[in-house]
C-alpha cells in the first residue's frame, strides 16, 4: 500500500508540473470564433467549399488552408490536375477583402498554375490568386487592396475578364489590363512611387488579418511564417 501511495505522490506531482510548465490554456478568442466561413469557388471547376481560415485563437487553420490547396489547384487540363501549397498570406489577404466587404464568397478565376510554355509569374509558385467578390466591382476590390503592403495588384478591366490579381511580394507594384483574356498586351503601371515604399517599410504581420482583429500572441510581429 505505501509504494502504491508513493507512486501516486510521484505521478500527481509530475503531472502538477507539468501542467504548471505548460501555462494557462490557450484562450478562445471570440473576434475570431464570430468570423463567417466564407464559400471559396473554383471558376475553372465549377467545385466550391466552405471555408474558415481561421481558428478560434486566430490561428491560420492549416487543415483548411491545405482544402483550400486542393480546391484552387490547376485545373486547365482536367485530367492532369496539379496543386501546391497556396502562400497562406495571399489567402489571408483574399479573406480580408471579403470580410472588408462583407461578402460571403470568394470567386477564384485562377490560383496555383503549373509553369509550362509560359512562366506563370506569382501564380507558379502558389503566391497569386485571381479573385471576383459578388456585388463589389473589380475597381473596387484593386482600390482597397492597393491600400495594403507588399503586395501586387492588378486590375483586368476587359468585358470578358474583370476579375484583380493579387499577390504577395517584398515590393509592391500595381497595375492595370485591359487585354482580353490570356493576353498581357495593354498593361498599365498605377505608379505609386515613394508612397509605395514607405507602405511596404512599415509592414507588420497584424496588416494580414482581418480587420479589428489582431494575430495571436505567438505570432511574430514582422514577416515570417504564417502560424
Amino acid at each position: 500500500m505505501r509504494a502504491l501511495a508513493i507512486a501516486h505522490f510521484v505521478l500527481t506531482g509530475v503531472l502538477g508540473l507539468t501542467l504548471a510548465s505548460a501555462g494557462p490554456a490557450p484562450v478562445r478568442e471570440p473576434q475570431f470564433a464570430e468570423l463567417p466561413s466564407l464559400r471559396f469557388s473554383n471558376q475553372t471547376t465549377g467545385e466550391s467549399a466552405l471555408v474558415r481560415l481561421y481558428d478560434d485563437l486566430g490561428h491560420v487553420d492549416q487543415n483548411e488552408a491545405t482544402r483550400l490547396d486542393v480546391l484552387l489547384a490547376d485545373a486547365r487540363d482536367p485530367k492532369n490536375c496539379a496543386a501546391i501549397t497556396l502562400d497562406r498570406r495571399t489567402l489571408q489577404l483574399a479573406v480580408r477583402a471579403a470580410l472588408h466587404f462583407n461578402v460571403r464568397e470568394v470567386q477564384v478565376v485562377s490560383a496555383y498554375r503549373k509553369p509550362g510554355p509560359r512562366s506563370e509569374g506569382p501564380h507558379a509558385s502558389g503566391r497569386a490568386i485571381d479573385f471576383k467578390l459578388p456585388g463589389v466591382k473589380a475597381v473596387t476590390l484593386a482600390s482597397y487592396l492597393r491600400t495594403l503592403p507588399r503586395v501586387g495588384v492588378g486590375v483586368y478591366t476587359h468585358p470578358k475578364t474583370r476579375f484583380v490579381h493579387l499577390d504577395d511580394r517584398e515590393h509592391s507594384f500595381h497595375w492595370l489590363d485591359a487585354s482580353p483574356p490570356g493576353r498581357t498586351w495593354r498593361e498599365r503601371s498605377l505608379g505609386g512611387g515613394t508612397g509605395l515604399t514607405k507602405r511596404d517599410a512599415a509592414y507588420a504581420r497584424s496588416d494580414d488579418w482581418p480587420e479589428n482583429t489582431h494575430p495571436p500572441p505567438d505570432v511574430a510581429p514582422e514577416r515570417g511564417a504564417t502560424q
